[in-house]
């Protein structure tokens, strides 16, 4: 199975110039540098208690334990340091094992119901299952594959520890108002669970 570091966040709206040129400047190109770091993608909330989504696969969730990336997590650049301590906001970020479990074709809209708790694989699987509608075209599980008592690393400890979640749930739309119409029964079946929807931003690989 591949690797996902799924990243949520508000920033703080003083500075969504300099929060916009780190990242399609420096920040991507920085992370993607990393072996085995294949794709990112950063997408913006169409609703959603966070205000950004970030993703980046990797050939497995090791990858974002190597000796490589973390010497980036504990070496920030200028531009790094800056964002971490004065932009991000409510941060919540999860290394994940990925499996996708339907469809091909990519779109550009996306609902995420992120599990706090533990969950079954199986519980979110049936659930796709049952609720698959034609307006959707991709679906993937996100597995937790984070390391107990891991150290912070110099990134967290400027922009404060990170929440975890469990599992995800990640479906991609063609259309806007059908990932925004998915949202209501996602939310009546994971009540603790943070659920939204997103608009693809950029991608880089």
């Amino acid at each position: 199975m591949s690797g996902l570091l799924a990243i949520w966040n508000n920033a703080n709206k003083k500075f969504l110039n300099e929060y916009e040129d780190w990242y399609n400047n420096e920040h991507l190109f920085e992370r993607l540098s990393v072996p085995d770091i294949n794709i990112a993608r950063r997408f913006v909330s169409l609703k959603s208690n966070y205000n950004y989504f970030t993703s980046y696969e990797a050939k497995t969730s090791k990858t974002f334990f190597s000796n490589e990336y973390i010497n980036k997590l504990n070496n920030p650049t200028k531009k790094t340091k800056f964002v971490m301590e004065f932009v991000f906001k409510d941060m919540s970020r999860t290394v994940f094992e990925r499996r996708a479990i339907n469809g091909s074709i990519r779109g550009a809209f996306c609902l995420i119901i992120a599990i706090r708790d533990k969950l079954k694989k199986e519980v979110l699987i049936e659930y796709e299952k049952n609720n698959r509608c034609q307006e959707q075209v991709y679906s993937e599980i996100w597995l937790s594959r984070e390391i107990k008592d891991f150290e912070t690393s110099k990134e967290e400890s400027l922009r404060g520890i990170d929440n975890k979640f469990n599992s995800c749930l990640y479906i991609e739309f063609c259309n806007e108002n059908d990932a925004v119409a998915s949202m209501k029964n996602a939310d009546k079946s994971f009540k603790n669970s943070e659920i939204g929807t997103y608009k693809l931003m950029s991608y880089l690989f």
